[in-house]
């Protein structure tokens, strides 16, 4: 149960008011209540509200957007963050920016939390992105903080009840981009990702119900070979070839592997998509290279926009918890997918 200030004054035997006076500095207090106060707060675990004490000075309520365990620059996770201040700028909310990076091997009393979370009460509310694990979501309950989750990224041990996170559906979008394969005539089509990972396991499953609702048989490489997912499509597209698997197509569970694939192929000569159609997931940079690649596109400022109108109503109904959200994806058809070509026939 979380300590209150009422608990704190009990203990020390003092009343509320002198409490509060002793956190907020207050210098018209007695030394030798003073100093039982800062006992009692000691002795409990206590730590301060700064956020009741500054909406007692009428400031506006505060978001905390957490990014654990991945790279501010990358264009996913910024839009994600830029969407969500858009919306609270709109509704009058301020966004509290944090970095947090840790493992999911640390034990709970090593756990060195974000500075946002060291003081109680900081924020309102929590928006958790990036990737995540139960150790720190745990924390969070424990602490009894208010938080949205992205859902996509998330390494659990069991899978999180349905509410107070958003989602995009990887799934889908990866049945919509493997059928798309299919419609050109490529039989041959190939799933790139390491499934040990969650949210590259979805777009697996996505990818495998197209391919057998076809009548075709997956075809996947899912080992890891690199730690980034860039030198990984490298090096799982040249171990396919140097097998000489029969493979016209290529469905890759991000596009950063679809641009690694990519480079293997030239490397061996061949070209997109006139050798082999390829399709990445995230949309990532959308027309900006050349060729465009054909992806899925997540809307990350959406996801961002939803995030923030959770938390907003998280912080307006405390105690309640929002149904998940999940959002579709849309397949953006480009420049790096072509039908197969009729087989001549021998004469």
């Amino acid at each position: 149960m979380q300590v209150t200030i009422k608990n704190v004054a009990e203990r020390a035997a003092v009343s509320v008011g002198t409490v509060s006076r002793v956190i907020n500095g207050r210098k018209d207090v007695d030394p030798k209540l003073r100093a039982r106060v800062e006992r009692a707060i000691r002795d409990l675990g206590y730590r301060p509200n700064a956020r009741a004490r500054a909406l007692s000075r009428g400031s506006s309520p505060i978001l905390s957007f957490v990014l654990s365990n991945r790279d501010f620059v990358h264009p996913f996770h910024s839009r994600v963050l830029q969407g969500v201040e858009q919306h609270c700028s709109q509704a009058g909310y301020f966004v509290l920016f944090t970095h947090y990076e840790y493992l999911p091997s640390t034990s709970p009393d090593a756990l060195s939390l974000p500075r946002v979370l060291q003081t109680h009460g900081v924020a309102d509310c929590m928006i958790v992105s990036g990737t995540n694990y139960d150790i720190f979501l745990r924390a969070l309950d424990k602490l009894e903080i208010d938080y949205v989750l992205l859902g996509n990224n998330v390494i659990t041990e069991t899978p999180r009840e349905e509410f107070d996170q958003v989602r995009f559906d990887e799934i889908g979008g990866a049945r919509e981009a493997t059928s798309y394969l299919v419609q050109l005539g490529h039989r041959d089509v190939w799933f790139i990702g390491d499934t040990s990972l969650p949210w590259y396991a979805n777009r697996h499953s996505g990818y495998e119900e197209s391919m057998r609702a076809a009548g075709l048989e997956p075809r996947a490489f899912t080992a890891r070979l690199a730690d980034d997912p860039f030198t990984e499509g490298l090096r799982a597209v040249e171990y396919l070839l140097e097998s000489k698997v029969p493979m016209t197509a290529l469905f890759c569970a991000s596009d950063d592997i679809a641009y690694g694939a990519w480079q293997a192929l030239e490397r061996r000569g061949l070209t997109v998509p006139s050798d082999v159609s390829l399709v990445g997931f995230d949309d990532q940079y959308g027309p900006l290279r050349s060729p465009r690649l054909t992806s899925v596109r997540v809307d990350a400022c959406e996801v961002g926009r939803e995030l923030a109108k959770m938390a907003i109503e998280k912080i307006r109904n405390r105690g309640t918890r929002v149904p998940q959200v999940v959002l579709p994806t849309v397949l953006q058809r480009r420049e790096t997918c072509r039908p197969m070509l009729p087989v001549a026939k021998a004469s």
